[in-house]
């Protein structure tokens, strides 16, 4: 089955003969990973042609260290000779990130043959202090990353003309989101459509901040087995499961994802077990409450820092070591912390096991309001079960 590498090597139609997808927008978002750099120029709103950034020594300096570094490099190439995405200008590309502050961010714009603007947020990268951001996803209040979002999409919005696609790819996808939402009406009446591919749901309480407007037409799309994208999101009916040539985490990539013509291979939904996990990690995320996630959150970055690590890698390929940094630093933690962050990770394995309270109706008021959500969620489970059925159905038949 062909990837979005292929996509971009069959693609022929401009843009304006055919208009953005959501395939372009993956395609789009990955890039915004690149390792851009003064020498080239996409930081001036002239820009750069991607057709520039085919040449092999090029490649090998944008995609250094990102996580896929063959297909990475792979699609760079073919983007460099596509009819569709050659004249395609890399712009007002800004990276700023500060350890002390605890933010990663990064996002480039794409000037499109024809007008209009693609503005792409990065996602996470091998860094540990992309990932000790993401801890702080949980979160209530804005991240420094989230905020420097909406900043930049008014700052291109104020520079460029003619429509707007926002879009990102994990991390960046959720950034997307919380930018085009808290746009002032004339950006958000410029904007065509929001991506976020594989991106996390946005806390609750985010959607309640002064300034915060539901009209944001957006297209999320989430892998089958998809983890990172079902966080804070309570039904699969605004979102497009896609099919993915890898299992469990690992269909996070992006390069994993199916296409047919122009558009994504789409699941009937959700497989169960992921549809049950998520909706059970939410369930205890929501009862673990603001102060409890904040706690985790910061736990879990001082945790990190123990290792000693600077990439997301390292601490994985040395984790025996890493580990026992971690299992050290918790042991030297004041007494009260350790225990909180304890009975925290314990209640979370008993509730991705056994179920939430909330699914196992422990301690809820016997209300009408409490007998309907119940009602509700057995609805869910049971749509979820079918969507899975469907969804194997279809595999098997090749469909």
């Amino acid at each position: 089955m062909a990837t979005m590498v292929d996509y971009v090597l069959a693609a022929r139609e401009s843009f304006e003969e055919r208009p953005l997808t959501r395939v372009d927008s993956l395609v789009l978002s990955w890039l915004a990973y690149c390792r851009f750099s003064d020498e080239h120029d996409t930081a001036s709103l002239a820009g750069v042609r991607i057709a520039e950034l085919g040449e092999a020594s090029i490649r090998s300096k944008l995609v250094a260290n990102l996580h896929d570094v063959y297909n990475s490099s792979l699609l760079l190439q073919a983007l460099a000779v596509s009819p569709r995405f050659a004249d395609v200008r890399a712009c007002l590309h800004l990276s700023d990130s500060d350890a002390d502050e605890g933010r990663q961010f990064s996002a480039t714009s794409f000037a499109l043959p024809g007008g209009g603007t693609y503005v792409a947020f990065m996602g996470t990268d091998n860094t540990t202090l992309g990932w000790k951001e993401n801890f702080r996803l949980i979160c209530t209040t804005a991240i420094p990353a989230q905020r420097m979002a909406a900043a930049y999409l008014w700052q291109v919005a104020e520079q460029v003309e003619g429509p707007l696609w926002v879009g990102g790819h994990s991390k960046g996808g959720s950034l997307a989101v919380y930018a085009a939402a808290m746009a002032d009406d004339d950006t958000r009446a410029r904007i065509v459509q929001c991506f976020s591919h594989d991106g996390p749901g946005l806390h609750p309480a985010l959607r309640e901040a002064p300034g915060w407007h539901d009209d944001v037409a957006l297209d999320k799309t989430v892998p089958r087995e998809s983890m990172v994208g079902m966080l804070f999101e309570r039904s699969q009916e605004q979102i497009v499961v896609v099919r993915s040539s890898e299992e469990g985490f690992m269909q996070h990539s992006p390069f994993s994802w199916q296409v047919r013509g122009n558009d994504f291979v789409v699941e009937q939904g959700l497989s169960y077990d992921t549809w049950r996990l998520s909706r059970r990690l939410n369930d205890y995320l929501s009862e673990l409450g603001p102060e409890g996630c904040a706690s985790v959150a910061e736990q879990l970055g001082w945790l990190v820092d123990a290792t000693g690590e600077m990439t997301f890698s390292g601490l994985i390929r040395r984790w025996s070591s890493n580990r026992q940094a971690m299992e050290a630093a918790l042991a030297a933690a004041p007494e009260a912390e350790r225990r909180s962050f304890e009975e925290a990770m314990d209640e979370l394995v008993a509730t991705l096991l056994l179920g939430s309270k909330t699914e196992l109706g422990i301690g809820a008021p016997e209300t009408p309001q409490a007998t309907s959500d119940a009602a509700s969620r057995k609805l869910d489970d049971l749509s979820a079960h079918v969507n899975d059925r469907l969804s194997r159905i279809d595999e098997f038949l090749g469909r």
